[in-house]
């Protein structure tokens, strides 16, 4: 896997796209559809029918957001992709060029990062609910470590 950067509190990303599987769904009931999505996208070997991906890291991109975070999203698991080819079955998503706030769900998953979403929603980021994003890298896949890095898109 590759290495990748991580800046705690504020960064600026330029714009990127991911291309997997995708849902719209919404905090009251994404729980159980996000687990569901995940599951597919580890039985589909959703890497592999991915063209021109940059690497192994895996991002959870959420966006197409109908409102704040209690209102339907889109959420879409897949991989960093150089190219415009998107298989029929697969999405393509990309991700905003904006600050981001920048936190580490590290420990036990997946209680860790609902945690770390939790104290999201009852914070005052000024939230841009344009694009957010999860990052598992290889530090998530550290026994012991299990690291998700979150994005945070925010006005500044």
């Amino acid at each position: 896997m590759s290495d990748y950067e991580i800046k705690a509190g504020l960064a600026e990303i330029d714009t990127f796209n991911i291309v997997g599987i995708t849902i719209i769904t919404d905090n009251q009931k994404g729980a159980e559809e996000i687990n569901a999505l995940w599951e597919k996208f580890f039985q589909d070997q959703v890497g592999q029918n991915v063209p021109n991906k940059e690497n192994d890291v895996i991002y959870a991109v959420y966006s197409d957001y109908e409102g704040d975070h209690e209102k339907p999203y889109r959420l879409t698991i897949g991989y960093r992709v150089n190219g415009d080819e998107t298989p029929d079955h697969l999405h393509r998503v990309s991700v905003e060029d904006q600050p981001y706030a920048v936190m580490s769900a590290t420990g036990k998953q997946p209680s860790a990062l609902i945690e770390t979403w939790k104290a999201i929603w009852s914070s005052d980021l000024d939230r841009t609910y344009t694009t957010d994003f999860e990052l598992y890298g290889p530090r998530f896949f550290e026994d012991g470590v299990n690291e998700v890095i979150v994005h945070i898109g925010v006005n500044t």
